[in-house]
């Protein structure tokens, strides 16, 4: 079986749709506002050649248009097709016989909308049956690759801030959901590794990307959001199967009949049982999530933070409320992970006691109080992360504290880059939170705007530790 290079997409057959040679977009537009115009415009970015295909335009932003598909010089191994459903089957049967190997398909109209779109979707089936190019979508937003400058994305998703790329791979069912936790990842940070919108899956679908993601050496995490299951159970196989090598979170949506009939609605297909798939995940150890916050929270800690060994959580703030609330949160029976507070040791506290205000707390929820400053906040995370009764920790970053500022930024990651136990911060700055956050996470270190997410954080990082010890036992 082909392995995956440190430095490129690999030899599998996909490796082509992300990294390709050159790329056409059929439909290419001078017209501001259209699809053809915005996805064109996009993948000049791209440092590879990009071939504008439309039947009487001559020239499109200093490019030589190419009128027809048979006319691409050879080469091109991704195009984009952006025109609307009727005048896409022929596009796409013109690619395949072309010899193209990769489609993406932007347009809606197909089954979502009834049976002359099913019609239409059986006809792109025929392209794939018989061309052998491998088809995205119909009603996809198709795919947007940082490291390679690769966006197909023609609707508002923060491209520009997830330039760095990283390590997650976003498969998802919906476009709306997709660009949502785009918006999270360039506003506060998670690295995408790609970004993968499967439309109506006419074709390609959530098994072939888990497979290629599940063997890809740069993919950490894999996030999904899916209203529907093109095999349940091979679905369930091959995300077990990946799941002993990295994480997979799922936010499996359509849970109610009321859900199901909308997923039906929005992607044409219907929705599987979800009477059985907490259980299923659970036993093929996927991580399961309930909204599109959840998802993009539980990326973000599993492929930033190291997993703890235990559930043992201490607890810094400089306000003493936070405190509380974060062991109310900690302490919660609700929850099938279970976390607890960690009982910090004598020595700890006498090392404490010698660093903090004489009205400080000490012990776990250690207190601050106002008097906190960065050096101290950084000397008590060294401190707390070293006892050997401590697990995880959450520190609580306000900056209303005078003796607190940028700087805590850099004393926190100087601490969690010399540990192997996870620090997950709750930062707080009013208006700049967002800011703030992107800060600590171009820092190397995770952080969310408020107590409870935090602790969620540190249970999926607890849930995955679970899973991976389950499966190191399990031949």
């Amino acid at each position: 079986m082909p392995t995956r290079s440190d430095s490129d997409w690999g030899e599998w057959p996909l490796a082509k749709l992300f990294r390709p040679r050159a790329i056409a977009v059929v439909g290419a537009t001078s017209k501001p506002g259209k699809v053809g115009r915005i996805v064109f415009d996009l993948l000049r970015r791209t440092e590879r050649p990009v071939y504008p295909v439309h039947p009487t335009q001559k020239t499109l932003l200093g490019h030589d248009v190419i009128p027809r598909v048979e006319d691409l010089p050879e080469g091109v191994d991704v195009a984009v097709i952006t025109v609307n459903a009727g005048q896409a089957v022929q596009a796409a049967t013109d690619c395949g016989h072309k010899g193209i190997p990769f489609i993406i398909v932007v347009a809606g109209g197909f089954s979502e909308v009834g049976a002359e779109g099913r019609i239409l979707e059986d006809k792109l089936r025929a392209v794939v049956a018989t061309t052998g190019s491998r088809i995205l979508g119909p009603n996809s937003l198709g795919i947007f690759v940082p490291r390679e400058r690769i966006d197909t994305i023609f609707v508002e998703h923060g491209d520009r801030a997830l330039a760095g790329g990283g390590g997650v791979a976003f498969i998802t069912q919906s476009g709306s959901v997709g660009t949502e936790g785009l918006g999270v990842a360039s506003n506060i940070g998670f690295g995408l590794r790609a970004f993968v919108g499967l439309g109506n899956k006419v074709d390609l679908n959530e098994l072939d990307f888990l497979r290629y993601f599940g063997d890809d050496d740069r993919t950490n995490c894999i996030m999904l959001y899916m209203e529907n299951f093109s095999d349940g159970r091979a679905f369930l196989e091959i995300a077990g199967q990946v799941s002993r090598k990295k994480p997979v979170v799922v936010l499996k949506a359509g849970r109610t009949a009321a859900g199901a009939a909308a997923a039906s609605s929005h992607t044409g297909r219907l929705a599987g049982s979800d009477r059985v798939v907490s259980g299923a995940f659970r036993q093929f150890c996927i991580q399961r999530v309930f909204d599109e916050e959840q998802l993009c929270d539980a990326a973000r800690v599993l492929a930033g933070a190291p997993l703890p060994r235990g559930p043992r959580v201490a607890v810094i703030s400089s306000g003493g409320g936070y405190g509380v609330m974060a062991a109310d949160y900690i302490e919660s029976r609700r929850q099938r992970t279970r976390l607890q507070m960690a009982h910090l040791s004598p020595d700890t506290e006498a090392k404490l006691r010698a660093i903090v205000p004489g009205f400080a707390s000490v012990a776990n929820p250690v207190d601050l109080t106002a008097s906190a400053t960065d050096e101290m906040t950084g000397d008590t995370l060294r401190i707390v992360t070293a006892d050997d009764g401590v697990d995880a920790v959450i520190c609580v970053a306000l900056f209303a504290p005078p003796g607190i500022s940028d700087a805590l930024v850099a004393h926190t990651a100087a601490v969690a880059a010399d540990v192997d136990k996870p620090i997950v911060v709750v930062g707080q700055f009013g208006p700049f939170t967002d800011g703030l956050l992107r800060r600590f996470y171009d820092n190397g270190v995770i952080g969310y705007p408020c107590v409870a997410r935090a602790v969620r954080a540190v249970r999926t990082l607890v849930e995955r530790a679970e899973f991976v010890h389950t499966m190191e036992g399990t031949p």
